[in-house]
């Protein structure tokens, strides 16, 4: 009799394994929900991140593009207005017409240059500019644009000293992309150095093999919080400093792109009220001793 019903006392354990397996199952869904849930909610925080950043971006473009209004009717109006002058062709305008055209001269020459910084930037951002590649001492090449702002700096008797401890060394660069680079560099110290201040230049080859080029001045200096900002094209720093000074702010952002370009990179750090050092960084791919040239 005890035989005939030995299966029955093990209902009671399937009932259990059966009940627990609903409950996990149903505790497994709702972690699966709670883990969709979590997924959805990042999914929704990174959309409106970057609907927030679509939009800084394109009101720091509107704002640049506002900017680059002003800066391009200034020179704009004086060479117009001179002309008109000129056009007038009196006795008083006859004896000014070599002041007449050297301020027309001046403002072509900077909307020339305002030109110029903005097809940069469209050609760069396009992915458009194709580097000329030949080796050239880096000496020759800093000095040539040392040159090139030499006459302002006298203007406003800012020294500008030269350490080139690789002056010799040649690197593969294109030469007209690199130039662009230090002259940008050189004539944003000069802009933002107050008379009387100092410029210095020094290269060197650091542990790695790397060419580093450093530019440091005496100048205005950043704030730490604007210092990503002025390396990006379409944000400036609008204060009672940078207002005093003629540009459009893009002279930094086109040499980071072009060092970039040539495989290195472009680093700025900066004291309020102490000066700016810029370092420009060439791998030493890029990097040749003379002797190597020669052979």
């Amino acid at each position: 009799m005890v035989s005939a019903h030995r299966g029955k006392p093990e209902a009671p354990l399937e009932n259990y394994c059966s009940r627990l397996g609903t409950l996990l199952e149903a505790r497994y869904t709702g972690l699966a929900l709670l883990a969709a849930k979590q997924d959805s909610d990042a999914a929704a925080r990174r959309a409106r991140e970057a609907l927030l950043e679509a939009k800084a971006a394109d009101l720091a473009k509107t704002r640049f593009l506002a900017n680059m209004a002003h800066e391009l009717r200034t020179p704009l109006n004086a060479i117009i207005g001179f002309s008109e002058i000129i056009k007038l062709d009196t006795l008083q305008t006859r004896e000014r017409h070599a002041q007449y055209a050297e301020y027309i001269h001046d403002a072509g020459t900077l909307l020339l240059s305002i030109i110029n910084g903005l097809l940069d930037l469209a050609l760069i951002q396009a992915g458009r500019i194709d580097l000329d590649e030949q080796l050239f001492a880096v000496g020759e090449l800093i000095q040539s644009a040392v040159r090139t702002i030499a006459p302002i700096a006298q203007e406003k008797s800012i020294r500008v000293d030269c350490n080139l401890a690789e002056a010799s060394t040649l690197i593969c660069v294109d030469q007209m992309r690199f130039r662009q680079i230090i002259g940008n560099l050189l004539s944003n110290s000069v802009k933002f150095t107050e008379p009387k201040g100092r410029i210095s230049i020094s290269s060197a080859v650091d542990g790695c093999g790397d060419l580093m080029i450093s530019i440091t001045d005496t100048g205005i200096g950043i704030l730490p919080e604007h210092l990503e900002r002025v390396l990006s094209p379409f944000e400036q720093i609008a204060d009672h400093l940078t207002k005093e000074n003629e540009g459009t702010g893009l002279g930094l952002p086109i040499a980071r792109a072009l060092s970039e370009l040539h495989g290195g990179n472009l680093t700025l750090s900066s004291d309020l009220g102490a000066g700016t050092t810029v370092v420009v960084r060439l791998p030493r791919e890029r990097i040749r001793s003379a002797a190597h040239a020669i052979s």
